[in-house]
């Protein structure tokens, strides 16, 4: 048990995530200004430029776990989501990382960032950065979690489907 239990130490916090927590609770809203994507905007520029916005809200949202503070978590959440609908992108490699080692098991957030994996992610590497490029960033527990929400959320395969996976075809090499 710690010598003060009432106490937080908040030394290995930065300014600017205390700051912005203080801010939210005066104001009622999130300090931060969303990444808003043009169509005109190169991949490469969004995502860098989301991801910027998406580490900030893991900050806060691991700041919150720390704090004990279900209505700040749940702010973040929602910045999350309004942050994702205004870049048109998703949390990559580093911020996942910030909430994966800043959260328990069964976070609100990880299952947010675990079902989006599942029913958003997809093939597209012929368009440059984005799902593909950043798979192999994302930590073997955020991609476990994924699969798993992938599972609970994939419909069982029909008859013809079945028989398309079992067939070795495809697998074989050419002799």
């Amino acid at each position: 048990m710690r010598d003060y239990p009432n106490i937080i130490d908040l030394s290995d916090e930065t300014v600017s995530t205390v700051s912005d927590y203080v801010k939210w609770l005066y104001a009622g809203s999130m300090p931060l200004t969303l990444y808003n994507a043009d169509d005109i905007d190169e991949r490469d520029q969004v995502a860098e430029e989301a991801e910027k916005v998406f580490v900030t809200l893991a900050e806060a949202y691991v700041f919150g776990e720390k704090i004990v503070d279900a209505t700040y978590k749940n702010a973040v959440v929602r910045a999350v989501a309004a942050a994702r609908s205004s870049s048109k992108w998703n949390m990559g490699p580093e911020s996942v990382r910030i909430v994966y080692d800043g959260t328990p098991p069964g976070s609100p957030l990880r299952r947010m960032i675990a079902e989006s994996l599942a029913c958003l992610a997809h093939d597209d590497a012929k368009k440059g950065v984005g799902w593909m490029s950043f798979i192999d960033g994302y930590s073997k527990e955020a991609l476990a979690d994924a699969l798993k929400a992938t599972i609970r959320f994939r419909c069982k395969v029909d008859d013809d489907a079945l028989k398309a996976a079992n067939s070795l075809d495809s697998y074989l090499e050419k002799e």
